[in-house]
């Protein structure tokens, strides 16, 4: 089964939702296809086994304005989990070459505002751009009560938790290939185990951490990024590698390059209570302009090429159900 959404009513659908809301649920994907436009629509892929492709990743473009201030009725603040311009809730669910964009502006005026939530499982990206400002890709499950009442009965196949915040412990998995990731605080964050091959964290003029991991103890594994560019346009130094959301924080990063603007220390603890625990963060043959870890936190782990060798796209998310993405 394959669906187009075209702007211009040549396709199936002129909205990628339309489309989506139309898919039948089936164990095969259904294929969506967006050719080039600009569609200005906040999206929720709430079913399984769903395959969406953009015609070409920089003119196919999904944008949205929701951010953290938003108000509800009763005038209280929606928070950054309501703010995303694109929420994924199934399973199985696969986003080629599109652009997805929160165009709600400086986190300083606006708040947390997140272009991508990936909420379900065996999610796979592939040549995709994320753009934003603070808070831009959201790797975690979804918040009960409100983010639940806010999108339901679309819940797909996510996991849900009262307070994401708090690190439950999760089974989702999140695969990312190719892919450009722009923001600036805490612009890569969440609690899931995700995988980053070859993508590129530019961090804007504002500066920030690319991460805030928010891993639960028991679980082996965080965000993983491995030949990866860590790059931006704020000033030199002013970008750093993450910071504990909460304090078992798992952040590896496996032979990336890092431009001037990283931060020296490398990670930073994020207050008096959630700080770095010793091996849950790190990196390995580390190129560029900060190559030299001796500057990096003390509680940062250097991995040796044993312990880097280990970690693995098929071991770190191959799960119970022995997941694996293609290449």
């Amino acid at each position: 089964m394959e669906y187009t959404v075209a702007k211009d009513g040549s396709g199936d659908f002129t909205s990628l939702q339309e489309a989506i809301d139309a898919a039948a649920e089936r164990p095969e994907a259904v294929t969506v296809r967006i050719r080039k436009g600009i569609y200005e629509e906040r999206v929720v892929a709430h079913k399984d086994n769903l395959r969406i492709v953009g015609e070409d990743v920089m003119e196919t473009i999904l944008t949205g304005r929701g951010c953290a201030k938003d108000l509800h009725p009763d005038g209280t603040e929606k928070t950054t989990f309501l703010s995303a311009t694109f929420m994924v809730t199934g399973r199985d669910v696969t986003v080629e070459n599109l652009t997805i964009r929160n165009d709600a502006g400086d986190g300083r005026v606006v708040g947390q505002a997140v272009a991508v939530y990936a909420a379900g499982d065996r999610g796979i990206w592939r040549g995709c751009r994320f753009i934003a400002h603070q808070d831009t890709l959201y790797c975690g499950p979804l918040r009960i009560p409100d983010v639940v009442a806010e999108i339901a009965p679309r819940t797909g196949s996510a996991e849900q938790h009262p307070r994401v915040q708090d690190g439950p412990l999760t089974t989702s998995r999140q695969y990312f290939a190719d892919c450009y990731i722009e923001g600036d605080v805490d612009f890569i964050f969440g609690n899931y185990t995700c995988w980053f091959e070859g993508c590129t964290l530019f961090v804007n003029e504002r500066g920030g951490w690319y991460t805030a991991a928010n891993t639960h103890q028991e679980q082996p594994y965080g965000l993983i990024f491995h030949r990866c560019r860590l790059t931006g346009s704020c000033g030199e130094g002013r970008a750093y590698l993450g910071r504990p959301w909460r304090e078992y924080a798992g952040t590896f990063f496996l032979e990336c390059e890092m431009e001037a603007c990283v931060a020296p220390e490398g990670f930073t603890d994020w207050d008096e209570t959630r700080k770095l625990q010793e091996g849950r963060c790190g990196e390995w043959a580390t190129t560029g302009a900060r190559a030299d870890l001796r500057t990096r936190h003390p509680m940062e782990k250097r991995l040796t090429r044993e312990e880097a060798a280990a970690l693995t796209p098929d071991r770190v998310l191959r799960g119970n159900d022995a997941w694996r993405p293609a290449p």
